[in-house]
């Protein structure tokens, strides 16, 4: 089968052109003519040169797709126009393309995010009929993002889904907290400890896979994550177990941090490179509970997590170290 993969020259995008690599599948990835292709250059994957915001570019990639697995999007921005620009011009263009010249296609996944939903009332979980309260410009762009797709639906096999927090060998973001723990020091925001939902991108490149194939997932909203959500100093003190660290943990009042945020930012537009550290990512830090329910993808597709948070932080602190980052 051949899939059309957007996003293949990124974290997650890369690990699920590899796993369709290894099942033996015929992979197209969308690339830029300045895209970094050092995630793909050892797969025998086709690159199709074009831009998301470019209808006719996409064509001649999506025509002949039996698949369309859309994982590109935008995390890190410096305005909100790029953020929309970057996931809901976007993701429509790819929808009425793939609308145009390809109509009978099997399968379309959109990978959205948890981000688009909001953080969790304390005690809660949410699941899928949940009311989308994102808190984050990124988060309103993935929402909106949705609710394009979703004009979709009556007229293409279209599966959404929506994963938390993603870690494992690749990840720029979470490897902040690996470099962190080595270096014996952990500021925190607050005095909480945040209760979240994760999941290791092994896990969700194969629940991609799954979704694109799975004859129940067609029109389909589903988060996917770890059954068991984790309180994130349970993620620092296992990385201290496992690189022998005794971490010091200093707390950081909100006020304080979010100033911070406003002087990255200000660096960040000096420097025109979005920072992963801002007033909105202490704001999400602040919320506390990012859990959800990973109920409706396991009765319904039968998926479950294979990596359990020591077994994915271990293997991803081995392929950092292996790979020279630590």
């Amino acid at each position: 089968m051949r899939y059309f993969v957007t996003g293949g020259t990124g974290f997650v995008g890369s690990w699920v052109a590899k796993q369709l690599v290894d099942k033996g599948e015929e992979v197209v990835c969308l690339v830029r003519k300045t895209s970094n292709l050092r995630w793909l250059e050892d797969l025998p994957v086709k690159y199709h040169y074009g831009s998301l915001l470019d209808g006719d570019s996409l064509k001649e990639g999506i025509k002949d797709a039996d698949y369309v697995l859309h994982i590109a999007g935008v995390t890190k921005a410096l305005s909100i126009a790029d953020f929309y620009r970057g996931n809901v011009e976007a993701s429509r263009v790819i929808m009425d393309t793939i609308l145009e010249v390809n109509p009978k296609i099997k399968r379309v996944v959109y990978v959205g995010s948890q981000a688009a939903v909001g953080p969790t009332p304390k005690g809660e979980m949410l699941d899928e009929s949940c009311e989308m309260k994102p808190i984050t410009d990124y988060g309103t762009s993935k929402m909106q993002s949705e609710q394009v797709v979703r004009e979709y639906l009556d007229k293409l096999p279209i599966t959404i889904l929506r994963p938390p927090a993603v870690y494992g060998p690749r990840d720029t973001d979470v490897f902040e907290v690996f470099k962190s723990v080595k270096n014996r020091l952990n500021l925190k925001v607050g005095s909480g400890d945040p209760y979240v939902s994760i999941i290791h991108v092994h896990d969700l490149a194969r629940g991609i896979i799954e979704a694109a194939t799975h004859p129940k997932a067609a029109g389909e909203t589903y988060f996917i994550c770890n059954e068991d959500p984790c309180y994130w100093s349970e993620v620092v003190t296992t990385l201290e177990e496992l690189m022998a660290k005794k971490v010091l943990n200093i707390p950081i009042p909100y006020p304080l941090a979010y100033g911070f945020g406003a002087i990255m930012e200000a660096g960040s537009r000096l420097t025109g490179k979005p920072s992963i550290l801002n007033r909105q990512k202490i704001r999400e830090v602040n919320a506390g509970n990012w859990v959800i329910s990973s109920k409706k993808i396991r009765e319904e597709m039968d998926y479950n997590t294979q990596l359990s948070l020591r077994e994915g932080l271990k293997g991803t602190l081995e392929w950092y170290q292996k790979s020279g980052w630590l």
